[in-house]
C-alpha cells in the first residue's frame, strides 16, 4: 500500500527525543529518513537501556558523518540536492556555524522545507539556553500544576513535551509540503519546547487572565470536575469520572449511595468540587471494602466513566491491548525482541528495526553516485565513520 509520503525525502540532524519522534513519525506515512550522526552517535542512545532510541528511530537509515571535516561538504551537497525536508534540533546558531542554515541552503534549493526545533526559539533572552522537557515543563506552569496539594510540583511522567513537540513539527511539515504543491516553494519552519507547553497551559492562561487565579496541584483531580480522580479500593486504585450531574447520579446509584444525590453539600457541581475533600472520604468509605475489578464492573454497568490504574506490565497484559494487537514483539540488532507500539498514524505495519550507528554508510554514499573508492576515502579521512571504527 502506497504511504502518503512515500516520495518525500528527510535528512534528520535530530538527537534526543523531540526530532527522533517527529521523523518517526514521519516514516510511518512513508517518507525516507536518513539520520546523520557525529562521531560518537546520537548521545540518547544509551538511555533508558537503548529502548528509547529503539522505538523512535525505527524506520531509519544512519550515516554516521563528521559535518566539520571539510570533505563532508561534497556529501552533503549531494544530500541536500536530493533531500524535501530538513530537520534539526541543535542550539540555535550551530547549523549556521556548519555551514548549513536554511538562507544557505535556499540559494541551491529554494523548495527546501527546513524546520528547527530548539529549547526556546532563535530569538529573546533565552534562545542560547538548553532547553529539555523537563525544563520546559517547570517553565511553562506545567510543572506547577502538577502533583498532590502542600506537595513539591512533580514532573509530567513521559516526556510529553517533546513528543508533542514532534507532533506539531510533523503538522507544519505536512502544511509546507501541501503548501509547496501549491506554489513551489520551500519553508523555514521554526518550533521550540516552551511554546509546545505553553499552548497546553493555555486553558489555565486565559483563565488566570480572567481571575488572576493560579491553578492550584490537585493530584489525580480534575480542578473543575468532582468526584473526579483516582481513589483507594480494597486492593488497589481505581478512576472514576463523574463529569456530569448524569454521571454523578449514576455513580451513587451504582455504589449504593443515592443518600449523596440528596446531600445539599454535593447538590451541584460547583458545591462537589468545593467539598471534594469530605466527598473522597464518603467515596473512599463505599469502595474500602470492594475490589477494583468489582468497582468497574458495578460502574460500566451503570455507563460511568472509569478505569482500573495499570502500570506497564498491566497494560501489556490487558485483554483490550492485546484484541487491538496495538503491540507486537520485534527484533533490535542491540536488544533483541522488544515490543514495538503500533503509531496512531500510519497503516500499522511492523516497523524495521532502529540502525546501528553508521549502519547504512555504504548504501547511502553508493546511493548519492560515488564510487568505492570514494567511499573508502570517506572512511579512511574519518569523514564516514564505520560502526567497525
Amino acid at each position: 500500500m502506497t504511504k502518503s509520503l512515500t516520495n518525500i525525502n528527510v535528512l534528520d540532524f535530530s538527537h534526543a527525543l523531540s526530532g527522533p519522534f517527529c521523523s518517526m513519525l514521519l516514516a510511518e506515512l512513508g517518507a525516507k529518513i536518513i539520520k546523520i550522526e557525529p562521531p560518537n552517535g546520537d548521545h540518547f542512545r544509551p538511555a533508558n537501556g537503548g529502548a528509547t532510541f529503539a522505538v523512535v528511530n525505527r524506520n531509519k537509515r544512519s550515516l554516521c558523518l563528521d559535518l566539520k571535516k571539510p570533505s563532508a561538504t561534497v556529501i552533503m551537497e549531494r544530500l541536500i540536492s536530493k533531500c524535501d525536508v530538513i530537520l534539526e534540533n541543535f542550539t540555535p546558531g550551530t547549523m549556521k556555524r556548519l555551514g548549513y542554515h536554511y538562507e544557505a541552503l535556499k540559494k541551491t534549493k529554494p523548495d527546501i522545507i527546513y524546520a528547527s526545533i530548539s529549547g526556546f526559539g532563535s530569538t529573546g533572552p533565552y534562545k542560547d539556553l538548553k532547553g529539555y522537557d523537563a525544563v520546559a515543563q517547570a517553565m511553562s506552569g506545567i510543572m506547577a500544576a502538577t502533583g498532590e496539594p502542600n506537595r513539591p510540583p512533580v514532573r509530567v511522567g513521559p516526556s510529553l513535551i517533546d513528543m508533542g513537540t514532534g507532533m506539531y513539527v510533523v503538522i507544519g511539515i505536512l502544511d509546507a509540503l501541501r503548501t509547496r504543491d501549491l506554489n513551489g516553494e520551500g519553508a523555514q519552519l521554526e518550533f521550540n519546547l516552551l511554546e509546545s507547553a505553553l499552548s497546553w497551559m493555555s486553558q489555565s492562561i486565559a483563565n488566570f487572565s480572567r481571575t488572576g487565579k493560579v491553578p492550584e496541584r490537585t493530584g489525580s483531580a480534575l480542578a473543575s470536575f468532582s468526584p473526579y480522580q483516582v481513589f483507594n479500593a480494597h486492593d488497589g486504585q481505581v478512576f472514576i469520572g463523574a463529569s456530569t450531574d448524569v454521571f454523578w447520579q449514576k455513580l451513587c446509584s451504582a455504589l449504593e449511595a443515592e443518600e449523596l444525590i440528596n446531600d445539599e453539600r454535593f447538590s451541584t457541581m460547583e458545591k462537589r468540587v468545593s467539598n471534594r475533600k469530605i466527598l473522597t472520604v464518603l467515596i473512599e468509605n463505599k469502595l474500602q471494602n470492594l475490589k477494583v475489578n468489582s468497582i468497574l464492573s458495578k460502574l460500566r454497568t451503570s455507563e460511568v466513566p472509569c478505569a482500573d490504574v495499570l502500570d506497564i506490565e498491566g497494560v501489556v497484559n490487558d485483554p483490550h491491548v492485546k484484541a487491538r494487537e496495538v503491540l507486537s514483539y520485534c527484533e533490535d540488532p542491540n536488544l533483541g525482541q522488544i515490543l514495538q507500539t503500533r503509531m496512531p498514524i500510519g497503516n500499522g505495519s511492523l516497523p524495521d528495526p532502529a540502525p546501528l550507528l553508521g549502519e547504512h554508510n555504504g548504501e547511502i554514499l553508493a546511493d548519492l553516485g560515488f564510487d568505492e573508492d570514494a567511499i573508502q576515502n570517506f572512511l579512511e579521512t574519518k569523514t564516514v565513520i564505520s560502526k567497525k571504527d
